[in-house]
Protein backbone atom coordinates (compact mmCIF):
# COMPACT_ATOMS: atom_id res chain seq x y z
CA UNK A 1 0.00 0.00 0.00
CA UNK A 2 1.10 3.43 -1.03
CA UNK A 3 1.55 5.75 2.05
CA UNK A 4 1.77 9.03 -0.62
CA UNK A 5 -0.72 9.85 -2.88
CA UNK A 6 -0.08 11.61 -6.17
CA UNK A 7 -1.97 14.51 -7.00
CA UNK A 8 -4.57 13.31 -9.31
CA UNK A 9 -5.67 11.04 -6.47
CA UNK A 10 -5.84 13.97 -3.98
CA UNK A 11 -7.92 15.39 -5.95
CA UNK A 12 -10.56 12.82 -6.47
CA UNK A 13 -10.51 12.26 -2.52
CA UNK A 14 -11.00 16.13 -1.96
CA UNK A 15 -14.52 15.81 -4.22
CA UNK A 16 -15.45 12.60 -2.62
CA UNK A 17 -15.29 14.29 0.88
CA UNK A 18 -17.51 17.26 -0.82
CA UNK A 19 -20.07 15.46 -1.95
CA UNK A 20 -20.57 13.19 0.69
CA UNK A 21 -20.37 16.24 3.68
CA UNK A 22 -23.27 18.11 1.00
CA UNK A 23 -25.40 14.53 1.25
CA UNK A 24 -24.92 14.52 5.07
CA UNK A 25 -25.85 18.18 5.03
CA UNK A 26 -28.82 17.99 3.50
CA UNK A 27 -30.63 15.17 4.87
CA UNK A 28 -30.23 17.37 8.19
CA UNK A 29 -32.11 19.89 6.58
CA UNK A 30 -34.72 17.66 5.00
CA UNK A 31 -35.61 15.35 8.49
CA UNK A 32 -37.23 18.24 10.62
CA UNK A 33 -38.98 19.76 7.33
CA UNK A 34 -40.58 16.51 7.18
CA UNK A 35 -41.69 16.42 10.76
CA UNK A 36 -43.27 20.22 10.89
CA UNK A 37 -45.11 19.04 7.69
CA UNK A 38 -46.94 15.76 9.70
CA UNK A 39 -47.64 17.97 12.24
CA UNK A 40 -49.39 20.66 10.64
CA UNK A 41 -51.63 17.82 8.58
CA UNK A 42 -52.72 16.63 11.68
CA UNK A 43 -54.07 19.08 13.47
CA UNK A 44 -55.78 21.03 11.00
CA UNK A 45 -58.92 20.74 9.09
CA UNK A 46 -58.59 21.18 5.99
CA UNK A 47 -59.84 24.80 4.11
CA UNK A 48 -62.47 25.30 2.37
CA UNK A 49 -61.83 25.39 -1.96
CA UNK A 50 -62.97 29.01 -3.39
CA UNK A 51 -64.05 28.54 -6.81
CA UNK A 52 -63.32 31.57 -9.25
CA UNK A 53 -66.72 33.73 -9.58
CA UNK A 54 -67.80 33.70 -13.32
CA UNK A 55 -67.93 36.78 -14.80
CA UNK A 56 -70.62 37.68 -17.19
CA UNK A 57 -69.92 37.51 -20.85
CA UNK A 58 -69.95 40.75 -22.23
CA UNK A 59 -72.84 41.67 -24.78
CA UNK A 60 -71.74 42.27 -27.94
CA UNK A 61 -73.49 45.19 -30.33
CA UNK A 62 -73.26 44.36 -33.87
CA UNK A 63 -71.58 47.14 -35.98
CA UNK A 64 -72.48 46.80 -39.72
CA UNK A 65 -69.69 47.18 -41.90
CA UNK A 66 -71.59 47.77 -45.28
CA UNK A 67 -73.82 50.95 -45.96
CA UNK A 68 -77.07 50.56 -47.62
CA UNK A 69 -77.60 51.47 -50.87
CA UNK A 70 -80.64 53.65 -51.33
CA UNK A 71 -82.83 52.52 -53.92
CA UNK A 72 -83.31 54.52 -57.28
CA UNK A 73 -87.27 55.64 -57.87
CA UNK A 74 -87.57 55.71 -61.58
CA UNK A 75 -88.88 58.73 -62.77
CA UNK A 76 -92.10 58.06 -65.59
CA UNK A 77 -91.10 59.07 -68.62
CA UNK A 78 -93.97 61.98 -70.12
CA UNK A 79 -95.68 60.55 -72.36
CA UNK A 80 -96.10 62.99 -75.71
CA UNK A 81 -99.01 64.06 -76.59
CA UNK A 82 -99.90 65.12 -80.33
CA UNK A 83 -100.11 68.41 -81.48
CA UNK A 84 -103.17 69.11 -83.43
CA UNK A 85 -102.44 70.74 -86.75
CA UNK A 86 -104.96 73.11 -88.28
CA UNK A 87 -105.79 72.67 -91.26
CA UNK A 88 -105.08 76.02 -93.99
CA UNK A 89 -107.36 77.66 -95.08
CA UNK A 90 -107.87 77.95 -98.64
CA UNK A 91 -107.08 81.48 -100.18
CA UNK A 92 -109.70 82.61 -102.51
CA UNK A 93 -108.10 83.56 -106.43
CA UNK A 94 -108.92 87.12 -106.61
CA UNK A 95 -111.48 88.01 -109.14
CA UNK A 96 -109.83 90.36 -112.32
CA UNK A 97 -111.13 94.22 -112.36
CA UNK A 98 -111.48 95.18 -116.02
CA UNK A 99 -109.64 98.35 -116.47
CA UNK A 100 -111.32 101.10 -118.16
CA UNK A 101 -110.93 102.24 -121.71
CA UNK A 102 -109.80 106.14 -121.73
CA UNK A 103 -107.14 108.30 -122.55
CA UNK A 104 -105.23 109.97 -119.72
CA UNK A 105 -104.62 113.53 -119.98
CA UNK A 106 -101.67 114.70 -118.02
CA UNK A 107 -101.72 118.08 -117.24
CA UNK A 108 -98.25 120.23 -118.46
CA UNK A 109 -95.72 120.86 -115.75
CA UNK A 110 -94.96 124.49 -115.12
CA UNK A 111 -91.77 125.47 -116.88
CA UNK A 112 -90.04 127.16 -113.72
CA UNK A 113 -88.41 130.56 -114.94
CA UNK A 114 -84.41 130.89 -114.98
CA UNK A 115 -83.20 133.71 -113.14
CA UNK A 116 -81.41 136.49 -114.51
CA UNK A 117 -77.04 136.06 -114.67
CA UNK A 118 -75.20 137.65 -112.60
CA UNK A 119 -73.24 140.44 -113.66
CA UNK A 120 -69.15 139.29 -114.23
CA UNK A 121 -66.92 139.63 -111.48
CA UNK A 122 -64.11 141.92 -112.44
CA UNK A 123 -61.07 140.58 -112.03
CA UNK A 124 -58.55 142.86 -110.12
CA UNK A 125 -55.25 143.23 -112.75
CA UNK A 126 -52.34 141.97 -111.43
CA UNK A 127 -49.69 144.56 -110.11
CA UNK A 128 -46.68 145.39 -111.46
CA UNK A 129 -43.98 143.67 -110.08
CA UNK A 130 -41.61 145.81 -107.20
CA UNK A 131 -38.51 146.25 -109.00
CA UNK A 132 -36.38 144.93 -106.32
CA UNK A 133 -33.37 147.84 -105.37
CA UNK A 134 -30.17 146.71 -106.56
CA UNK A 135 -27.84 146.56 -103.87
CA UNK A 136 -24.95 149.53 -103.28
CA UNK A 137 -22.00 147.99 -104.38
CA UNK A 138 -19.92 147.31 -100.99
CA UNK A 139 -17.61 150.38 -99.71
CA UNK A 140 -13.79 149.56 -100.12
CA UNK A 141 -12.05 149.49 -96.58
CA UNK A 142 -10.04 152.61 -96.36
CA UNK A 143 -6.79 151.98 -96.41
CA UNK A 144 -4.68 152.82 -93.37
CA UNK A 145 -2.22 155.96 -93.33
CA UNK A 146 1.27 154.16 -92.09
CA UNK A 147 3.65 156.80 -91.24
CA UNK A 148 6.76 154.90 -93.70
CA UNK A 149 6.42 155.40 -97.05
CA UNK A 150 8.64 154.36 -100.09
CA UNK A 151 11.25 156.87 -100.46
CA UNK A 152 13.50 154.26 -102.79
CA UNK A 153 13.61 150.62 -104.28
CA UNK A 154 12.90 148.17 -104.09
CA UNK A 155 16.19 147.79 -105.98
CA UNK A 156 17.99 144.77 -107.05
CA UNK A 157 21.12 144.17 -108.43
CA UNK A 158 23.28 140.71 -109.39
CA UNK A 159 25.43 139.01 -106.81
CA UNK A 160 27.77 135.59 -106.77
CA UNK A 161 26.62 135.57 -103.77
CA UNK A 162 24.04 132.43 -102.80
CA UNK A 163 22.58 133.78 -99.77
CA UNK A 164 19.34 136.08 -99.98
CA UNK A 165 19.89 139.54 -98.37
CA UNK A 166 17.75 142.89 -98.14
CA UNK A 167 19.73 146.08 -97.20
CA UNK A 168 16.84 148.44 -95.89
CA UNK A 169 16.87 152.08 -94.76
CA UNK A 170 14.60 153.22 -92.03
CA UNK A 171 15.08 157.06 -91.72
CA UNK A 172 13.01 160.34 -91.01
CA UNK A 173 12.45 163.27 -93.25
CA UNK A 174 15.86 164.32 -92.42
CA UNK A 175 17.51 161.28 -93.86
CA UNK A 176 18.07 160.24 -89.65
CA UNK A 177 18.38 156.55 -89.12
CA UNK A 178 15.27 155.35 -86.63
CA UNK A 179 16.24 152.60 -84.77
CA UNK A 180 14.24 150.00 -82.61
CA UNK A 181 12.51 149.05 -85.86
CA UNK A 182 11.86 145.43 -87.07
CA UNK A 183 11.17 143.99 -91.12
CA UNK A 184 8.76 141.13 -91.40
CA UNK A 185 8.43 139.41 -94.14
CA UNK A 186 5.89 135.98 -95.39
CA UNK A 187 6.75 134.23 -98.33
CA UNK A 188 4.36 132.80 -101.17
CA UNK A 189 4.21 130.07 -102.29
CA UNK A 190 5.90 127.72 -99.71
CA UNK A 191 4.53 129.94 -96.16
CA UNK A 192 7.94 131.01 -94.53
CA UNK A 193 8.17 133.56 -92.19
CA UNK A 194 10.82 135.45 -90.84
CA UNK A 195 11.61 138.71 -88.90
CA UNK A 196 14.73 140.55 -88.82
CA UNK A 197 16.60 142.10 -86.12
CA UNK A 198 16.18 145.71 -84.50
CA UNK A 199 17.65 148.52 -87.12
CA UNK A 200 20.15 150.61 -85.54
CA UNK A 201 20.09 154.27 -84.97
CA UNK A 202 23.03 154.80 -87.48
CA UNK A 203 24.10 153.07 -90.91
CA UNK A 204 25.21 150.57 -89.50
CA UNK A 205 24.28 148.17 -92.60
CA UNK A 206 25.92 148.68 -96.42
CA UNK A 207 27.13 145.96 -99.26
CA UNK A 208 30.02 145.22 -100.49
CA UNK A 209 32.50 147.01 -101.80
CA UNK A 210 32.06 145.84 -105.67
CA UNK A 211 29.38 147.68 -107.73
CA UNK A 212 27.25 149.77 -106.21
CA UNK A 213 27.43 150.73 -102.64
CA UNK A 214 24.33 151.03 -100.21
CA UNK A 215 23.97 152.11 -96.29
CA UNK A 216 21.38 150.99 -94.52
CA UNK A 217 20.71 150.33 -90.80
CA UNK A 218 18.74 146.75 -90.68
CA UNK A 219 19.15 144.00 -93.02
CA UNK A 220 16.39 141.13 -94.26
CA UNK A 221 17.83 137.71 -94.11
CA UNK A 222 16.00 134.48 -94.73
CA UNK A 223 17.55 131.25 -93.55
CA UNK A 224 16.83 130.09 -97.37
CA UNK A 225 17.46 131.88 -100.62
CA UNK A 226 13.67 130.59 -102.86
CA UNK A 227 11.66 131.80 -105.95
CA UNK A 228 8.86 133.54 -105.56
CA UNK A 229 7.90 136.76 -103.60
CA UNK A 230 8.68 138.28 -100.12
CA UNK A 231 5.87 140.48 -98.68
CA UNK A 232 7.55 142.77 -96.60
CA UNK A 233 6.39 145.54 -93.98
CA UNK A 234 7.49 147.17 -90.47
CA UNK A 235 6.98 146.84 -87.28
CA UNK A 236 7.46 148.85 -84.40
CA UNK A 237 8.84 148.02 -81.03
CA UNK A 238 5.28 146.79 -80.15
CA UNK A 239 4.67 144.42 -82.86
CA UNK A 240 2.55 147.61 -84.80
CA UNK A 241 2.78 147.55 -88.55
CA UNK A 242 4.26 150.83 -89.37
CA UNK A 243 4.10 150.90 -93.60
CA UNK A 244 2.05 148.93 -95.92
CA UNK A 245 3.33 145.83 -97.53
CA UNK A 246 5.89 145.70 -99.87
CA UNK A 247 6.58 143.03 -102.77
CA UNK A 248 9.79 141.56 -103.57
CA UNK A 249 9.94 139.30 -106.52
CA UNK A 250 13.15 136.89 -106.20
CA UNK A 251 14.87 134.47 -108.75
CA UNK A 252 17.19 131.34 -107.18
CA UNK A 253 18.49 131.25 -110.67
CA UNK A 254 19.31 134.78 -110.86
CA UNK A 255 20.76 135.28 -107.69
CA UNK A 256 21.14 138.99 -106.20
CA UNK A 257 20.70 141.42 -103.15
CA UNK A 258 17.93 144.21 -102.53
CA UNK A 259 17.89 148.10 -101.61
CA UNK A 260 15.07 149.51 -100.06
CA UNK A 261 14.47 152.96 -98.30
CA UNK A 262 11.66 153.65 -96.38
CA UNK A 263 10.91 157.28 -94.77
CA UNK A 264 9.13 158.73 -92.16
Amino acid sequence: MQLFLNTKQRWNLLIAILIVGLMSLGCGFVDPLREKIAQAGSTKAPGKVTLPTKTARPTFTATPNWTPTPTVTLTPTPTRTPTETSTPTETSTPTETAIPTGTATVAPLDTPTSAPPAPPTNTPKPRPPTDTPTPAPPTPSPTPDFPFKIAEGPQGFPTSNPILVMYIALTDGNNTPIGGLKVVGDHTPSGDHWVSGESCFDFCKRNGLEGTIKFANVTFEPPRYETGVWNLYVVDGGGAQVSNIIPVTVDFSSPGWFFLMLRK
